[in-house]
């Protein structure tokens, strides 16, 4: 009796370990993937004076999540940044702290902020793809 209940319980705790390594292989090792791709983008610099005044709305996505911005020019400088869309969690909310750096350095291409890296390098892209819909051609 005692043997089957071993063998019993050795089959729950295979299943069990089985199932781990499936949603680790499915879900979380391309998460991870992709996590790591974001957190290694190159944040490419804008020629500022190539930027025309006005606002401009930039937008990067990852995962099931878009984060978007409006960046105000004015005089080849950036003037402000407004996030439009971002997760309502405490680290992407500290990521906002990114669009400070970029209006002082003015640059999509700062640190990023401890903590909030993934979030602060798609606000960066963001800001970077706004500021190139407004160089004049």
């Amino acid at each position: 009796m005692l043997k089957k209940a071993l063998i019993a319980i050795a089959i729950i705790i295979a299943v069990f370990i089985t199932a781990l390594v499936v949603f680790y292989f499915t879900l979380m090792r391309p998460a991870f993937k992709e996590i790591n791709a974001i957190q290694d983008m190159e944040i490419g610099e804008v020629d500022l004076s190539l930027v025309a005044d006005g606002a401009y709305q930039g937008d990067f996505a990852y995962g099931k999540f878009t984060c978007e911005v409006e960046v105000f020019v004015k005089d080849h400088k950036i003037e402000g940044i407004t996030a439009i869309q971002n997760r309502d969690t405490k680290y992407a909310k500290m990521s906002e702290g990114v669009l400070v750096k970029i209006v002082e350095k003015q640059s999509p291409n700062v640190d990023a902020i401890t903590g909030a890296t993934t979030t602060s390098k798609a606000f960066m892209k963001a800001v970077e793809n706004a500021l190139n819909k407004g160089i004049r051609k």
